[in-house]
């Protein structure tokens, strides 16, 4: 089995794979060798089709990477959302990871209306995700992380999965939850 070179080189690549693939398509044509080897890692999500996809991206005619790089990066950087069935797509590759997740009540500045949760996320888990509305103020989102991490400081077992399965398990009375169970924190 091929160990990565350095972290996160398999999702690396596959995000990289993931935002070529439509570009490729269009460009290439969807029965294009490249775009075959994309698909084949994608599904696969093995370290060597990874690898091998992006190979064959690099060995390319200069114009053709620079015509695709050049659609790649107008793509991301126009602000479109992908498609649903695209991200649907992305969410069906993956598995669901557990994750902690924090909510706060909009227009509330205190604390007790912080809601915590165990929850299952089908995107890439991370060891930090933060997730901020458009048009928050920079400060009002600052003082909300604050907030969170003074929470966590007080109690770290909020973020340890045997303390979120023991939860579940103590509220279902020995059932194996976890998902959606919620602590309200004073």
């Amino acid at each position: 089995m091929a160990r990565e070179r350095y972290p996160g080189e398999r999702c690396g690549l596959g995000s990289f794979l993931e935002d070529l693939q439509p570009v490729a398509a269009g460009a290439l044509g969807k029965d294009a060798l490249l775009c075959h080897a994309i698909r084949r890692a994608l599904r696969s999500g093995d370290l060597e089709h990874l690898r091998h996809a992006r190979t064959l991206f690099n060995h390319l005619p200069r114009e053709q990477r620079r015509r695709l790089s050049a659609a790649l990066v107008a793509r991301s950087g126009s602000g479109a959302a992908p498609p649903r069935d695209e991200l649907l797509e992305r969410y069906a590759r993956r598995p669901a990871a557990s994750f902690v997740s924090f909510e706060v009540i909009p227009g509330s500045g205190e604390p007790g209306d912080t809601t915590v949760t165990m929850a299952h996320e089908l995107l890439a888990p991370g060891a930090l995700r933060v997730l901020v509305s458009p048009g928050t103020l920079p400060q009002t989102a600052a003082d909300g992380l604050r907030r969170i991490a003074g929470m966590i400081e007080r109690d770290r077992r909020l973020l340890s999965e045997r303390y979120w399965r023991a939860r579940a398990e103590s509220e279902t009375g020995g059932g194996t939850g976890g998902a959606g169970d919620e602590a309200q924190l004073p």
